[in-house]
């Protein structure tokens, strides 16, 4: 078959499917001006204040591909109309290859609209993920990106995230930290609050109100445990600030020659009472 030929048949399948191809062409110029039209109202919305960046995004998103499965089905109907039994079989097929390499990003969609919605968490809190603390830095309808307190970003299927228990600092509200310590029942109660009371004194970002307490927490066998709260209102604090708090505890029952180390039972045999092994 020469050049000419091809030529020939692929004119011919154009004049004889013109309508639907111009119809489809009309049907993606309407579906790109009502996506422009859309995104550009989202975005004035988002600017006004009246929406947040990332739901912003994810509405754009959502839209985009709405409004693409729209367009891919209407052209397909007009294509199985035109080639009959095989158009249909082959969109069968392709339907369900799609469906099944599609279902845990349709799962992972579900699980980001769900966040979105419920906002159990929004951009710029810090959270408590499988025990490693990181920022939410973006919230994607797919996947949501963190980044942990070493700057790793971890980027986290929605449908994962939901899975977990998260502990969410959020940004500026106030957070209730504490540090145990276990003393001996020889030490004055009073010495060691004064020695936690002091620890604390030494932290300007600590609020006056809640004021820090100190309470007499448990009795235990041979130690009283004591706790020391405070109140801060920034999440962005934390870890370092529990680390410097336990390090200004250590120091301050040093100065206050307050032991810490962990009391035991110590009993004392005369050497008199120790009688030899018989021969």
């Amino acid at each position: 078959m020469e050049f000419v030929d091809i030529f020939n048949i692929i004119v011919k399948w154009f004049n004889e499917n013109i309508l639907p191809l111009v119809f489809a062409l009309i049907i993606i110029i309407i579906a790109y001006i009502f996506y422009f039209l859309v995104k550009h109202q989202v975005l004035r919305l988002k600017k006004k204040g009246k929406l947040e960046q990332a739901n912003a995004k994810n509405i754009i998103v959502i839209f985009k591909i709405v409004l693409y499965i729209i367009v891919v089905i209407i052209i397909s109907i007009q294509f199985i109309e035109r080639f009959g039994v095989l158009a249909g079989v082959l969109t069968a097929a392709a339907g369900t290859i799609i469906g099944f390499a599609a279902m845990n990003t349709l799962g992972n969609v579900i699980a980001g609209l769900i966040i979105i919605i419920s906002k159990p968490f929004n951009v710029g809190d810090r959270i408590m993920y499988k025990d490693k603390i990181a920022d939410i830095i973006d919230i994607k309808l797919v996947y949501t990106v963190l980044k942990d307190i070493d700057s790793v970003y971890i980027s986290v299927p929605n449908l994962s995230l939901l899975k977990e228990d998260i502990q969410n600092y959020g940004q500026e509200r106030i957070l209730r930290r504490n540090v145990k310590i276990s003393v001996s029942y020889d030490v004055d109660p009073r010495l060691v609050e004064k020695a936690l009371f002091d620890a604390a004194s030494k932290f300007s970002n600590i609020l006056k109100y809640p004021e820090p307490r100190v309470d007499l927490y448990e009795y235990l066998d041979y130690a009283i445990q004591y706790r020391l709260l405070v109140y801060i209102n920034s999440s962005k604090l934390i870890p370092k600030f529990d680390y410097d708090l336990k390090k200004a505890v250590y120091y301050s029952c040093k100065d206050y020659k307050i032991d810490l180390k962990t009391p035991s039972l110590i009993q004392s045999v005369d050497n008199k009472d120790i009688k030899a092994p018989p021969p």
